[in-house]
């Protein structure tokens, strides 16, 4: 082994290598990893081996002197991240976790890519084990990595670099360096100067459709300095494992800076006919292709060929983890640390009696849910000690603030308020990678209309069940003279859409607590929903039937009709219904902030609040695409919105009493 590998790992492969030469060994190891990257894409007849062949030195370094993990503690609080951004690589990321230990076996690899594996064609959190977040649009990994250093460091200033000081390392390629996001997230982490974050750049000049040089030129190296990185580049060693491990330590010694590692590999290698060919990108080699390669690596041609020597090899380098992760344990016993507080944030709940001062708002009462969300924040935030989070340069107007906690920064670690600047790409990854960082509940803000530029990280944050809340402001037509590129009408929809993603939007401020108190529930993704316009506090709502998503707000036992109401349109269906009521209609009024938490209370419950054969009429300030599963006819919004002020509007576009209650006459 090379000078700077722990000295645990030294002795445990001492049989090992007294076995062979470590240089000999090493360079089989590596082809085994080439040779296993070749055959799952080819027994699937579909995959990327091209990449995990090139970088299955940088692989071979990290899991045997770099990273600190325990494979058979894959959930160790204080491991090292991985990241692979350039998730089509998945192969590689599998082979080292076969190799190293982990619970995926050689079946697992052979059924790469097929239906029910553990061995997806990017990497999923919590389907493989040892895959800390899912990846695969390019860009999104490497942000989530910026998220998980934030977590990291909030977590050491809050309770000390004896229980809580790792690295977040992270390899992205072409594709993720062209896509916006990483923009975003490597000036963010420039500015929050997150020496704990180490970057891997493969610079391999290839991309689906030929050479970069179709479309890519940028100085990546001045990029990143520009952005306050410390940047290494280290040319044409991508198959030096010496070069790459000093490389890697170097970037671990700088701690006042993310660090940048500039990789130039050759995709392929190394085959003789594919090698920095862009067919070895998204092309399963053929059977020619493999054995050639094989030839030249010196490899039997034998399907997932490991060799008993190297298995132990790379099993001894998983097994040497075990012996920190048990002095690790043995610091956290004896550290002083608030142990409610690492409990609550490990847990991803509040201490005990979090919610035991909640807000109250009277009958009546006109209050933005914007601004009752921000007295709830003001209410928990102190019990809640992993509530970390912020808005995209929004945190006024969208109730975001963590007042008297202080500003996350490399001068105030364990700082909770985060300024994630204009950056709502950005933003929303960094929060998927904090919630599956662990020990946080991270929260941010935006306008809700610039959901949009979050789509992504929604999506991946619902696919992987990552524990974020995010917060939408300004969430009708009622925002107002802004106009129509800041009145959202589709976007509410469009959230809803979204397998596995809870969207509240609560009728007013007194659901605004309810909302709360559901996302901190919940083991999966929120998104809250708010208005910026005043709304009336409604005598019969009620902040813990927020969690069952319906529920009737006034008694009426035989309704001749229901009205259903949302959000900041709650009072338009209370309204309504008091205008059928002079007519002699007996209206059952009912908010629904949350479909699919109605959906989770099954069909009995849903019925005995939306009973079938009722003439029905759900009214919300958007897209009226939908409500037909819960109404007979919809009052809603097909169009975009317009410039005036924001009663105006909403008056205009038809979101009033008048056109409910009309609605419901039609039905009678």
């Amino acid at each position: 082994m090379p000078p700077g590998a722990p000295n645990a790992l030294l002795d445990s492969l001492t049989c090992v290598i007294s076995t062979a030469n470590a240089t000999d060994l090493e360079s089989l190891a590596i082809n085994v990893v080439r040779g296993i990257s070749m055959d799952a894409p080819a027994a699937a007849n579909s995959g990327h081996q091209g990449t995990a062949m090139a970088l299955a030195p940088l692989a071979h370094v990290l899991w045997t002197r770099i990273m600190k993990y325990d494979p058979a503690r894959p959930d160790w609080p204080d491991r090292d991240r991985f990241v692979l951004s350039n998730g089509h690589a998945s192969i590689l990321q599998y082979a080292m976790l076969h190799l190293t230990g982990y619970d995926l076996s050689i079946d697992d690899l052979k059924a790469f890519r097929q239906w029910g594996s553990r061995t997806p064609g990017h990497p999923e959190a919590g389907h493989t084990t040892g895959v800390e977040v899912t990846t695969g649009p390019l860009g999104q990994g490497f942000a989530n990595a910026v998220g998980m250093a934030i977590a990291e460091r909030y977590l050491r200033g809050t309770f000390g670099a004896d229980v809580m000081d790792h690295h977040t390392y992270v390899i992205m390629g072409d594709g993720c360096m062209s896509e916006g996001v990483s923009h975003e997230a490597a000036s963010l982490a420039g500015h929050q100067k997150l020496g704990h974050l180490i970057a891997m750049y493969d610079n391999n000049h290839i991309t689906i459709d030929g050479n970069t040089d179709l479309a890519l030129s940028d100085d990546s190296a001045k990029r990143f300095e520009a952005y306050g990185w410390h940047v290494l580049d280290i040319g044409e060693n991508a198959k030096d494992l010496d070069v790459l491990e000093s490389a890697l330590n170097d970037a671990k010694a700088e701690t006042e800076r993310p660090s940048l590692v500039i990789i130039r590999s050759h995709i392929g290698y190394p085959s003789p006919t594919l090698t920095d060919h862009h067919s070895a990108h998204g092309l399963a080699f053929g059977a020619d292709e493999i054995t050639a390669a094989k030839d030249v690596m010196g490899l039997p041609n034998e399907p997932f060929y490991i060799p008993a020597e190297v298995k132990d090899f790379y099993g001894a380098a998983g097994a040497a983890g075990a012996e920190e992760s048990t002095k690790w344990d043995e610091r956290l016993a004896t550290a002083s640390i608030d142990r409610d507080h690492w409990e609550a944030c490990w847990g991803r709940t509040g201490v005990a009696g979090w919610d035991s001062n909640l807000p109250t708002f009277e009958a009546g009462k006109s209050v933005a849910t914007r601004k009752s969300s921000q007295a709830v924040i003001d209410a928990i935030a102190a019990g809640i000690p992993g509530l970390i989070g912020g808005s995209a340069d929004l945190t006024g107007n969208t109730g975001t603030k963590l007042d008297g906690l202080g500003v996350q920064s490399a001068d105030e670690p364990d700082g909770r308020q985060i300024y994630f600047g204009v950056r709502e790409h950005a933003m929303g990854s960094a929060l998927v990678g904090m919630a599956h960082h662990g020990g946080v509940i991270p929260f941010a803000g935006t306008f809700e209309v610039f959901a949009d530029y979050m789509r992504p990280s929604l999506r991946l944050a619902a696919l992987s069940n990552a524990k974020a809340i995010f917060v939408f402001s300004h969430d009708s037509v009622g925002v107002g003279e802004d106009g129509p590129t800041h009145q959202p009408v589709e976007q509410t929809m469009s959230l809803r859409l979204i397998p596995n993603l809870t969207v509240i939007r609560p009728g007013d401020a007194t659901e605004s607590v309810g909302a709360w108190q559901a996302a901190i529930a919940s083991e999966g993704p929120t998104a809250l929903v708010f208005s910026r316009q005043n709304v009336p506090v409604q005598a019969g709502t009620n902040a813990g039937s927020v969690a069952k998503g319906a529920y009737a707000i006034n008694e009426v036992a035989t309704p001749d009709a229901i009205v259903i109401g949302t959000g900041s349109e709650l009072g338009v269906a209370t309204d309504a219904a008091e205008l059928l009521a002079a007519d002699g209609t007996s209206v059952r009024v009912v908010s629904m902030p949350s479909w699919e938490l109605f959906t989770e209370q099954g069909n009995s419950y849903m019925q005995s609040i939306l009973p079938p054969g009722i003439p029905t009429v759900s009214v919300e300030a958007g897209v009226t695409m939908g409500w037909q599963r819960w109404a007979n006819e919809a009052i809603g919004i097909d169009r975009f919105g317009a410039s005036a002020p924001g009663n105006v509007v909403m008056e205009k576009l038809g979101i009033t009493p008048d056109a409910v209650a009309e609605a419901v006459r039609g039905l009678l």
